[in-house]
């Protein structure tokens, strides 16, 4: 299979992808879902790629995309995320990794949180306090090539939330599979959130469950073009993400992408649009992400992988 035809492959999967979405939007019925932290990517890479990233998944965010991305890993890997999110919402990301057990075994911690909620029992000028908000997870995953062209995992996740004195608690598994297709062209496949949480107070919410699959291809002159089909399970949401990363030096990375999500389509095409860049310096890699939200406004990430 030539460049030509990988690359013929990959266009078709996207605009079939998109077209798909497009389709089925009438039927959607977001809000669904409780713990929807659970959606937010992680990475600044992966997210200035339009999160298309379940057939990518080379570096250590494969915890978040496709568990299964993490076998190709050869070395130890330890990573932070800083995402300065909408209405002074922060979301943390701590995560390891290393080559263990006949694989790659790897662990993450994740918190978005905020302080500032007022709290009121009447109508008043001045409010009573501020209630904290803090959704929290914490994950084990595992990873294993099967063979030279499959590889598979599974993710753990004990999932905390918190709205002033309410919690819940729940626990979920991520399952992946990675394909080598040909060459360098790879397909990845994802089951995200299958699992259970407990109620808040007396209302009880399923997870956010999703199937991923994508595609992704490195061309000779080291560009990545990749395309992500999301699917919510339980809330009917469609998103389908196309991405590209371009390495024009091995110190230098630009990416871009554009994410359609179904639910949030009405803030305005431009939205969907995503950029960044990387910086490798010697074990250090700095990735970087800009992201508009319409009227609600940007979010920054800043993330930091060191290998070792």
């Amino acid at each position: 299979m030539n460049n030509k035809k990988r690359f013929l492959l990959v266009f078709l999967f996207i605009a079939l992808s998109f077209s798909f979405c497009a389709f089925n939007s009438f039927a959607l019925y977001p809000g669904s879902t409780g713990a929807q932290f659970l959606k937010l990517g992680a990475g600044a890479r992966a997210v200035a790629m339009g999160e298309a990233f379940v057939a990518v998944s080379d570096d250590i965010n494969a915890m978040t995309y496709n568990p299964a991305g993490l076998s190709s890993i050869t070395n130890r890997q330890l990573s932070f995320l800083h995402t300065e999110w909408l209405q002074s919402i922060r979301y943390e990301n701590i995560a390891y990794c290393q080559p263990c057990l006949g694989g790659v075994l790897g662990g993450s911690a994740t918190v978005l949180w905020i302080d500032d909620i007022e709290r009121r029992t009447s109508d008043t000028v001045n409010p009573d306090g501020y209630a904290p908000a803090r959704d929290v997870s914490a994950s084990v995953v595992y990873a294993k090539s099967l063979s030279s062209n499959l590889s598979a995992g599974a993710t753990f996740k004990f999932i905390y939330q918190q709205l002033d004195d309410i919690s819940a608690y729940g626990g979920a598994f991520d399952l992946g599979l990675k394909f080598k297709l040909y060459k360098d062209l790879m397909m990845g496949v994802s089951l995200q959130n299958l699992g259970l949480e407990s109620a808040f107070i007396s209302e009880q919410y399923p997870l956010p469950m999703n199937f991923k699959i994508g595609i992704a291809n490195k061309f000779p002159i080291n560009l990545t073009l990749a395309s992500d089909f999301n699917y919510g399970l339980i809330d009917n949401v469609y998103i389908v993400s196309a991405g590209m990363e371009w390495a024009l030096h091995p110190m230098f990375s630009l990416r871009g992408g554009y994410k359609y999500n179904s639910a949030t389509f009405s803030l305005g095409a431009l939205s969907g649009l995503s950029v960044g860049a990387g910086f490798n310096i010697n074990f250090l890699t700095i990735d970087y992400s800009f992201v508009p939200y319409g009227e609600l406004g940007m979010t920054n990430r800043i993330s930091l992988i060191a290998k070792f």
